[in-house]
């Protein structure tokens, strides 16, 4: 399973570097801000997104490492479903990805001009 990774973990790292680490991994602005407000399944949220089911397990196992994304597994019969929300920590991602957007919106007007 892949970290974010950093080179020296006793080392103090910028903390805008690591935000950056962290959301500039494909989808995962996406999927942060898809569970924003739900608890949804992986088919659920690979509907929602459009991604390959292999790329967003991927995210999600990374997330789910890093406690930004709980899998909660619920057991039924010989099956499991796993359903996925935003932790604590993830739900603290929320504003700075709605910043990321105003900006993205204010600098592709400004691009266009």
């Amino acid at each position: 399973m892949e970290e974010i990774m950093v080179e020296n973990k006793n080392t103090d790292h910028c903390p805008v570097e690591l935000t950056a680490l962290i959301l500039g991994k494909k989808w995962v602005p996406t999927i942060i801000f898809s569970l924003k407000d739900i608890e949804l399944r992986l088919g659920e949220l690979q509907r929602l997104l459009g991604c390959s089911k292999k790329i967003l397990i991927e995210q999600l196992n990374i997330l789910v490492l890093h406690k930004i994304v709980e899998n909660r597994k619920v057991y039924k019969g010989n099956t499991v479903e796993s359903y996925y929300t935003l932790t604590d920590c993830g739900k603290e991602l929320l504003p700075i990805l709605k910043d990321m957007k105003s900006f993205g919106c204010k600098f592709e007007e400004n691009i266009k001009k």
